[in-house]
This record gives C-alpha cells, structure tokens and sequence, in this order.
C-alpha cells in the first residue's frame, strides 16, 4: 500500500507593525482591519515608546516568534517625528540596524494622525505639534481619541490619503529635502502598498 504523502499547509503572508503603544496604539486599531483570509498581520511586544527600545523589543519579538522563518514576510517599524530633533536624531542611529535585519522604517511627521488627516484634506496640513494634529481630527469628527477604531470613517477615502502622502514625499524629494525633517510627511502608504501586494499572493 502506497503510503500517503503529508499535506504541508502554506502560511500565510505575514506583516508585522512594531508601533508605540502596541496594541493599544492607533495604528493597531486602524490596522488591524487588513487582516484577511489570505494575510496575517501581527503586532509585536513591548512597552518601549523610544526608537532604540522599539527596535531592541522588535528584535526579541522577532526572534522569539520565529519570524526568519516566514517565507512571505515585512516587517515594518512606525515612528512619529513628533518634530523633535532629538528624536529624528534617535531614528538615524537605529536606520543601519534595521537594515541589517531587514527592517522598513514608516515615519509621519509630526504624528500617524496626520495620516487620518491627510483623508480629509490636501493642503493647510502644517501642525506645530501631535497636539494639533488630534485636536484638527477631534474638529473633524466631533471626538478623537487614540484608542479610537478611525478605519470605517476614513475608509471610503483612503484613496485619497495615499495620493496626499505620495504627492507630498515626492516634493520633498523634488526639493532634495531629507524626509525625517520634513513636515508634514507620513509614509503610511507603504504599509498598504505592502498589504495590497501580499493580499495576491496565493
């Protein structure tokens, strides 16, 4: 009798979003949206709210998950400027580091909520502080806060966030500008780029 051969079950595409606050930040709760049939998407671990320490959390939970060992994976780190040079200073010592562990760096400046903004508008987006940033959402809709789900409110228009963000980070190239320092920026957009191309693998 032939013996049967063991069905081996492909995984998944596999995104993993390392963001301040975690599972308790904004981009969780927007994110986690895009999880479907054909991807994972995974938050990783930590209490760090500091480039390196989220970097150094990343790593273990990189390492304690097994991650290498995806075949379809991104791994994606996102970073608020906040427009604070100290801070834009901490995520260029970490940039080689997340190279070498294939790590994409997704910065917003000042804030990821400049994301959600940029849904609603394409100019006057300059804000001095995250502060500003939040309360021009809580103006928007009535009431923002960070645990809020955003995704059904904007979703209709994200289309429009993505040609926000794009048109935005191509001017700063035009003008030869370094993107950490620009303002506003958000590299949001990539992370759905990232989705909608793993969401057709088979």
């Amino acid at each position: 009798m032939a013996r049967k051969q063991l069905k081996h079950n492909k995984k998944k595409p596999l995104i993993v979003i390392c963001s301040e606050g975690g599972k308790k930040s904004s981009e969780y709760y927007y994110f986690r949206h895009y999880a479907n049939r054909d991807l994972r998407i995974q938050f990783s671990t930590g209490n760090s709210t500091d480039p390196k320490g989220m970097l150094d959390d990343l790593l273990k939970y990189i390492n304690n998950e097994d991650i290498a060992s995806e075949d379809n994976c991104k791994i994606l780190m996102v970073l608020d400027t906040d427009l604070d040079k100290a801070r834009i200073r901490e995520i260029k010592e970490i940039e080689q580091r997340c190279i070498n562990n294939n790590i994409e760096i997704i910065t917003s400046a000042p804030t990821f909520e400049i994301w959600f903004v940029m849904h609603y508008r394409n100019n006057k987006l300059i804000f001095q502080t995250s502060k500003d940033v939040k309360k021009e959402l809580q103006n928007i809709n009535g009431v923002y806060t960070e645990s809020m789900d955003m995704y059904k409110i904007v979703e209709s228009m994200t289309n429009n966030a993505r040609t926000v963000a794009q048109s935005f980070e191509q001017q700063a190239i035009k003008n030869r500008e370094e993107l950490l320092y620009v303002n506003p920026h958000t590299s949001i957009y990539k992370i759905l780029n990232a989705i909608d191309e793993f969401s057709t693998l088979k």
